[in-house]
Formats: C-alpha cells, structure tokens, sequence
C-alpha cells in the first residue's frame, strides 16, 4: 500500500492521475477536502477510512469511482455525489449518508448495517444481496432500485416506485412505506 497526502493525491488527479488503488491517505487538513473532486478515480485497496470519517458537510464528488470492497465504517458522506459509484462488496456500517446522490450506483453484496440513508437519492440503484440490517432509508428514493436478494431490509418511509423488493417482485405505485 503507497501513503499518501491528500495534496499530493489532489495534485495527481489535476494532472489527470485516476488510478489510486491501494493508495493510504495519511495526512490531509478539513480545508483540503472542501468540495472536493475524485470523480472517475478507481480507489480498490485503498485505504480512505480515515478521510471518509471527517468529511461531514464536504461536498465530495466521488461519481463513477470504483470504490469496491472497501472498509468504509462510520463514513459521512453528508451532500455527497457517489452516481454510479462502484460500491459493491464495502463495509459501510453505520456510516451516515444524509442527502447524498447514489443514483445507479452498485451497492451489490455491500454491508450496510445501521447505515443511515437520510434523504438519498438511490433511484436505479443495486443493492441486491447487500446486508441492511437496522438500515434506515427515511425519505430515500428508491426508484427502480433493486433490493433483489437483500437481507433484513426495512423501508421505513422510503419513496417506492418500480422498487425491486428482496423476492422479486415490483412495487408499481409511487408510495411511501
């Protein structure tokens, strides 16, 4: 695993750098997040955990990253963009999502335990397989998501339409649960 800054991984992205895999942040300030752009980045085997905890109220742009496998417990990802983000397989119990944007992106086999979902736009997203134990999707968009094969799923008051539910069948109407 190669350490690096914040700054150095900032100036290697604005170069046009996108392969971070299995990149270690190791020192960055709060102002050095501050609406932050890594979209299109491949972050597998990285190590972000200690970047992800402190990004509440940042606006990180992390659309179409691969951010697969990753150990992402306790992140906020508060405002966040993740669209088409390669979540599959992370770890991202009790992490915090509060009006963030994971339109199509792959949360597939991902572990979401007390995950929070405030407000998050998951429309056309996969989280087929994941783990959603105590997972809270209040006011969530789930259109077209898919939910197939999920576990221990609560939609609470979760915006449904076309919802792909954990046995397969489809939720037509746009309610709320």
């Amino acid at each position: 695993m190669r350490r690096m800054t914040v700054e150095e991984l900032l100036r290697r992205y604005a170069i046009g750098e996108r392969d971070f895999t299995g990149v270690d942040i190791v020192e960055f300030r709060i102002r050095d997040l501050l609406e932050i752009n890594l979209s299109g980045s491949d972050f597998r085997y990285a190590n972000l955990q200690k970047l992800v905890r402190y990004t509440e109220g940042i606006k990180l742009n992390l659309s179409c990253t691969n951010l697969r496998g990753l150990n992402l417990e306790y992140a906020h990802f508060e405002h966040a963009n993740l669209q088409k983000a390669d979540l599959s397989y992370t770890d991202m119990w009790c992490a915090a999502l509060h009006s963030a944007d994971l339109s199509g992106a792959d949360l597939s086999g991902a572990k979401l335990h007390e995950a929070v979902f405030y407000n998050v736009n998951l429309s056309r997203a996969n989280l087929s397989g994941a783990h959603l134990l105590d997972t809270h999707f209040d006011y969530a968009n789930l259109t077209e998501a898919n939910f197939r094969y999920a576990r221990k799923v609560n939609f609470g008051n979760a915006y449904l339409q076309d919802t792909i539910m954990p046995d397969g069948s489809i939720i037509n109407v746009s309610r709320q649960v």
